[in-house]
């Protein structure tokens, strides 16, 4: 067990030299440098983190895990929705069907995504219906022509509920005063709000509804919600082999590249983080090897009192681990101080300044989330590089032979 005189020792080399005729801020820098470099990673890997979280529990919970769509023009609705929920790897599945097409309320126009659904059902797929703000979903009830629109989409065309938009759609009718692109009127019923891109750009409406403007007989095809997400493609791989006539994809073929890529940062941005916490690191290990070079006399006098060589290097050993162990903490303290503040910050000032800082983004807000496994792994990383830059100066203040040093001295 180490003793309390070698805590003290250690405590008063780290904060003692090098400076012999006056304080010294090696120590206190050595601590700064080493937490601003633990905050810094702390708060990349978070940011990083509340994006991957993003994307798993908001963007995948409001689309769909897979699609399925059948090239057999008479196919059967019910029985294929039957036969997808008899696949043990499929959880729920719901008929929908898709549209590009322009609203246009008074005088303005904008292009949007149309998509028809079951409302009854659609909550067994997605977290469409929690996420209405305003109105419900149910409210789009087949053959009223009613739509539910996202809440960025209503702000942008002044809606409020009860008003009339009118819905234009390539599909081309054709009647005695000519060719014309299919309009219907439709009435606004509600809104939702799920921070994502498509609040801007979708519009709802009953499947039923849309078929007709669209003049088909079933619907475009039936997404699904796997028990395991990430096994999405080989469910939908399983169902489509089964069949000739049916066709699908998965999120990882629509979305893949994008989660793969904020896999790729995260692991980028942490392996040169590391470095600029290693560097702060090794600034410990230069500053003991000059303490260690200023204090030969305190060492000589240890060694004569009956100190040995190992007492010697777990002193040094323990002066370095107490700088870098209270760099390591400040820097968790601020890194959480820092990611705490930084989300609704940034998310005021954006609201505020009508930055757009994150129209590039899948998400309209900025944000962060701490993973305690990835705290754990920082530590122990940090808290084993600090011993290894600690154990090189600390073997060699053990090695120094205090017969030639008093000499010296003398």
């Amino acid at each position: 067990m180490v003793g309390h005189w070698r805590f003290a020792l250690a405590r008063k080399i780290a904060f003692s030299f090098p400076a012999r005729k006056g304080g010294s801020l090696v120590g206190p820098l050595s601590i700064i440098g080493v937490a601003v470099a633990i905050a810094a990673l702390f708060t990349v890997l978070s940011i990083v983190n509340g994006f991957d979280k993003e994307f798993r529990e908001r963007l995948l919970a409001a689309t769909p895990h897979g699609v399925i769509y059948s090239d057999d023009p008479d196919f059967d609705l019910a029985k294929m929705r039957d036969s997808l929920l008899s696949n043990p790897n499929i959880e729920a599945a719901a008929p929908f069907i898709e549209s590009r097409g322009m609203i246009v309320s008074s005088g303005t126009i904008a292009s949007v995504s149309v998509r028809g659904i079951d409302p009854e059902i659609e909550g067994t797929v997605s977290i469409l219906p929690e996420a209405i703000v305003v109105g419900d979903l149910k409210s789009l009830e087949s053959s009223n022509f009613n739509a539910v629109l996202g809440r960025d989409l209503a702000n942008t065309l002044r809606l409020s509920i009860g008003d009339q938009i009118t819905l234009v759609l390539p599909q081309v009718s054709v009647s005695l005063a000519g060719s014309h692109l299919t309009t219907r009127r439709l009435e606004v019923v509600g809104f939702f709000e799920l921070d994502l891109d498509i609040d801007s750009n979708l519009l709802i409406m009953h499947a039923n509804d849309l078929r007709r403007l669209k003049r088909q007989k079933e619907i475009d095809a039936v997404s699904i919600k796997t028990r395991d997400v990430f096994q999405a493609s080989r469910t939908v791989f399983d169902v489509i082999y089964s069949k000739d006539s049916l066709n699908g994809y998965s999120w990882q073929q629509s979305h893949g590249a994008l989660y793969e890529a904020i896999g790729t940062q995260k692991a980028t941005l942490a392996f040169l983080m590391m470095f600029l916490v290693v560097a702060a690191i090794f600034n410990i290990s230069s500053n003991l090897a000059l303490t260690v070079s200023q204090a030969k006399p305190e060492i000589a006098v240890l060694k004569t009192l009956g100190a040995s060589q190992r007492d010697i290097l777990i002193i040094f050993l323990l002066s370095g681990l107490y700088i870098g162990l209270l760099g390591v903490l400040a820097g968790f303290a601020l890194g959480f101080g820092v990611t705490t503040v930084l989300a609704p910050l940034f998310n005021f000032l954006n609201d505020s300044l009508q930055s757009g800082f994150m129209d590039e983004y899948f998400i309209k807000h900025f944000p962060t989330k701490i993973i305690f496994s990835d705290v754990a792994a920082i530590f122990l990383t940090a808290l084993a590089t600090i011993i290894i830059f600690s154990v090189m100066p600390a073997r060699k203040a053990a090695r120094m032979m205090p017969a030639r040093v008093l000499n010296l001295e003398t």
